[in-house]
């Protein structure tokens, strides 16, 4: 039987993964940089896994944003699943980056992670259609990760409702639930709130939508590890909805 084929899915900056209101000093400009970079990897993360096979030894890749000489030289020896292994480099970054207004600067990511990954390219003698592919895909979407889920009717009613979900320019994630009228307009939005940035997250929060008489839940903390000084693990969140007046904004 043939080899089982490995392929790039993932692409990280070792981030900061907890919000940053939450945490308890402030982030380097290497950490903000890395924490900014989330949304960019996370959306590039999910067109190389769907995108023509990146064939490698490994299945990610880790770019550490540091204060290294601007050249770059790339470990000759590439990272091995077999040994559990990734391709791990630090690289330079470009403070300045974070002073850019939201756009601009997720765009300046882009290209400073699809820099460093023809670099890698090059250095392992990896096909360079897929990375090409990945980086049109996210310019298309101008950096933006925004999901929404399935939509949920209340029963008996004429109400539906579903959850939606993104990740910020900070690399922070919210989550909100919507709810529509029978014609399909939105009656009422909820407040945001707090949600682990990461792909598998977002797939768990925006499938948590159940209705409760006349309230909508979900979960919008699916990890099983608290912030500090937050008690999020397990916690639903209700979305009442007035049974006379219909829904309204909370």
């Amino acid at each position: 039987m043939p080899a089982r084929v490995i392929r790039i899915r993932s692409v990280d900056t070792d981030p900061v993964v907890f919000p940053q209101r939450t945490l308890d000093r402030p982030l380097s400009d290497a950490e903000r940089f890395a924490k900014a970079a989330t949304v960019v990897t996370k959306l590039y993360s999910e067109h190389l896994a769907a995108g023509t096979p990146l064939v490698a030894k490994t299945s990610w890749i880790r770019f550490i944003p540091a204060d290294t000489p601007d050249t770059v030289t790339y470990a000759a020896g590439a990272g091995d699943a077999s040994l559990g292994l990734g391709e791990v480099h630090e690289v330079p970054f470009d403070a300045a980056v974070l002073g850019l207004a939201d756009r601009e600067r997720r765009l300046a990511i882009l290209d400073w992670l699809q820099q460093h990954m023809l670099g890698l390219a090059r250095a392992l003698g990896w096909e360079r259609q897929p990375i090409v592919d990945a980086y049109r895909a996210c310019r298309r979407d101008e950096c933006r990760l925004h999901r929404r889920g399935p939509s949920k009717a209340r029963p008996g009613r004429r109400f539906t409702a579903h959850a939606e979900y993104e990740i910020d320019g900070d690399g922070d994630a919210w989550s909100w639930v919507v709810v529509t009228g029978a014609t399909g307009e939105v009656a009422a939005v909820s407040r945001r709130h707090d949600s682990p940035a990461t792909l598998t997250a977002a797939a768990r929060v925006l499938r948590s939508v159940r209705w409760d008489g006349d309230a909508v839940t979900w979960t919008p903390w699916t990890d099983d590890v608290d912030p500090p000084g937050q008690r999020w693990v397990g916690r639903v969140e209700r979305f009442v909805i007035d049974a006379h007046q219909g829904p309204a904004r909370l």
